[in-house]
């Protein structure tokens, strides 16, 4: 029974990948729900999105930075404004 496990275990890493890392990540996500709760992992994956978002801008060469002081000159009333 253990070895025929262990098989099927080694046979799905070995030709599923997408299958594989969908398996580590419902892994992990129930693992840290049940120890830190439903409400923390939520924010915890929040925050990846938030920073993969951000990373993503920043490996496409676009200027973030001057982009977001373009936005908050647009956003901002005059006497807020530093610049």
């Amino acid at each position: 029974m253990l070895e025929a496990m262990k098989s099927f275990v080694v046979d799905i890493f070995k030709s599923h990948r997408t299958r594989k890392f969908g398996f580590i990540t419902g892994l992990i996500t129930g693992a840290a729900i049940l120890l830190i709760g439903f409400f923390n992992t939520l924010f915890i994956f929040l925050c990846g999105v938030v920073g993969l978002f951000i990373g993503s801008r920043f490996d496409s060469k676009d200027d973030l930075v001057e982009k977001i002081i373009r936005k908050l000159d647009e956003l901002l009333p005059e006497r807020i404004q530093r610049w």
